[in-house]
């Protein structure tokens, strides 16, 4: 009788060698396909990052659908092994599946550990623990009770111990997440429900898209992944509320990060600025480009600067895009969309708020550098560096700082285990502001509180959507609620308003100030830096 070929592969020594190799291949495919292409490692891994993290966020936003899965997966454990107890042996078709998964778990497991070291930093706490469930129903499944016995052969002595160690590892796995799954693990405090830091007010707000003329020599070196971009300015307005007198209302602009250019990952940021009574324009700009570079060009990447020719080409698209927002905004050429919005109110960039995130965040200065050539921001500038990475060395794109007004203040934000760009930059980019008085230019660091559950982790990537959790809420968005009052109260001419902003933008307790864990305990609060690189022990190697 003829045997199938599966049967005779399923009965080879090999064969579950083969399943669980095959699975580890799969779950590290992706990456390796990406680096193979001509990504770098970081680039290479990032799709399974930003996987990790929604699946996180999911597993926190889901504790009950959770703890439901893996008492459901415990109770099929515990009817195989007693199945097994019976004498009775798992098919040969399981094993192989079962080795196939635990061989893309232990890829997935692997990948987890190296993220962790390199961008997680023990934030997430419910994956691992879902990983050592699976891991430990797994090698139940397939290995039966932990056991060795002395009468075993080598080979199968060395299998037993391989399994109580799977197993022990699962359990360690495990053991960090059981608090947070049974409820008892401190939880952080929530986001404030009145004052800065709570739902986007007073004002609802509106939104537009206008797409701008890039620049030719821009277009022709964007890389493949931004191509079908149509690239655009997105404005949005607040509505103000009818039968005051004419009002003219602040100008933001905000820029993003490398390979971000998703308005979608900035709707909380820009909520929280337009509802205070703000124009918020957020600029997309090609992020992703090619330009030729000279055989001989020497790149220098110094004092947080670089000479990258990549800067030049951005800079030309923030020129156009600062040139729509001109068209746009203001006088008699203004869209429909800001006439059916405001009515007879105006914007004025004379009241200036300009931010960014990443390379968006070091681009601030290519956004304060068009603004000062405009004219715009000649009564109030207030600067807002979200863990800001290079910003260009370029003598041609500095802006004149001898044109900031006295009321300009600067914020520079970090997360203290931001893994992806390195805070020396946040302090070079900190002493450019050297002719302002100190207690006006803050470097921030938000610190990691690994105390409770959700963790609290000062990531780089705390401004986004994604990333919008407790630590968010206390230690970014309350601040963009406090900029945004500061800018539109000085607008208006409101100095009570202005006044109590301020003191949320200093160094005072009313900034550093992060809440209690619901346990009572402090949240570890931000740390505020003067002058970093001359008077701080910490950034001396900078």
């Amino acid at each position: 009788m003829d045997i199938s070929p599966w049967k005779r592969l399923s009965e080879n020594q090999g064969f579950l060698p083969l399943m669980f190799f095959s699975g580890l291949f799969l779950s590290i495919i992706e990456p390796t396909i990406r680096y193979f292409s001509g990504k770098n490692v970081s680039d290479s891994i990032w799709p399974h990052a930003y996987r990790t993290l929604v699946w996180t966020m999911g597993l926190r936003e889901n504790l009950f659908a959770l703890t439901l899965f893996l008492s459901i997966l415990l109770f099929l454990t515990f009817l195989v092994l007693q199945r097994q107890l019976k004498g009775l042996q798992n098919p040969r078709l399981a094993n192989g599946i079962g080795t196939l998964l635990l061989g893309i778990l232990v890829g997935f497991i692997t990948l987890f550990f190296a993220l962790d070291i390199y961008y997680l930093r023990g934030a997430f706490l419910l994956l691992p623990t879902l990983y050592g469930f699976l891991l430990l129903s797994i090698l139940l499944m397939l290995g039966g009770f932990p056991h060795v016995s002395t009468k075993s052969k080598p080979l199968e002595m060395s299998k037993h111990v391989l399994h109580i160690a799977g197993v022990f590892f699962a359990a360690w796995l495990v053991m960090p997440g059981i608090p947070a799954l049974v409820g008892i693990a401190p939880s952080p405090p929530p986001a404030p429900t009145i004052g800065y830091g709570a739902d986007p007010g007073p004002f609802t707000t509106s939104m537009s898209i206008h797409p701008y003329s890039m620049p030719q020599e821009v277009e022709q070196i964007r890389e493949e992944s931004e191509s079908d971009i149509d690239f655009s300015v997105y404005l949005t307005l607040p509505h103000l509320p009818e039968g005051i007198p004419q009002l003219s209302i602040p100008l933001a602009v905000l820029s993003h990060g490398w390979g971000y250019p998703t308005y979608e990952e900035y709707t909380d940021w820009i909520a929280h600025l337009s509802a205070k009574g703000m124009a918020v324009a957020f600029v997309q700009y090609p992020s992703d480009i090619a330009p030729d570079i000279e055989d001989d060009f020497e790149a220098i990447d110094e004092y947080g600067a670089s000479n990258w020719p990549h800067h030049v080409y951005r800079a030309q698209a923030f020129a156009a895009a600062f040139d729509e927002i001109e068209a746009i905004g203001f006088g008699d050429s203004r869209s429909e969309f800001v006439d059916s919005v405001l009515g007879n109110h105006t914007i004025n960039p004379s009241h200036l708020w300009l931010g960014g995130h990443s390379l968006g965040g070091a681009y601030v200065f290519l956004s304060l550098y068009e603004s000062m050539e405009r004219g715009w921001g000649n009564e109030t500038v207030f600067l807002d560096f979200e863990s800001p990475w290079t910003r260009p060395s370029q003598v041609e794109l500095q802006p004149n700082m001898s044109r900031l007004p006295n009321a300009t203040m600067v914020h520079i934000a970090q997360g203290i285990d931001d893994m992806s760009v390195d805070p020396c930059y946040s302090v070079h980019h900190q002493a450019m502001f050297s002719m302002l008085p100190q207690e006006h230019v803050l470097f921030i660091e938000l610190q990691s509180d690994l105390y409770g559950f959700p963790r609290l982790v000062g990531s780089h990537y705390l401004p986004t959507d994604s990333v919008h959790d407790t630590l968010a809420d206390w230690g970014v968005y309350r601040r963009i609620d406090a900029q945004a009052d500061w800018v539109v109260a000085r607008s208006r001419g409101d100095v009570f308003t202005e006044s109590w902003a301020y003191e949320h933008l200093i160094a005072s307790s009313l900034l550093t100030n992060m809440g209690q864990w619901s346990d009572g305990t402090d949240v570890l609060p931000l740390l505020i830096h003067h002058e970093a690189l001359t008077r701080s022990e910490k950034f001396s190697h900078c």
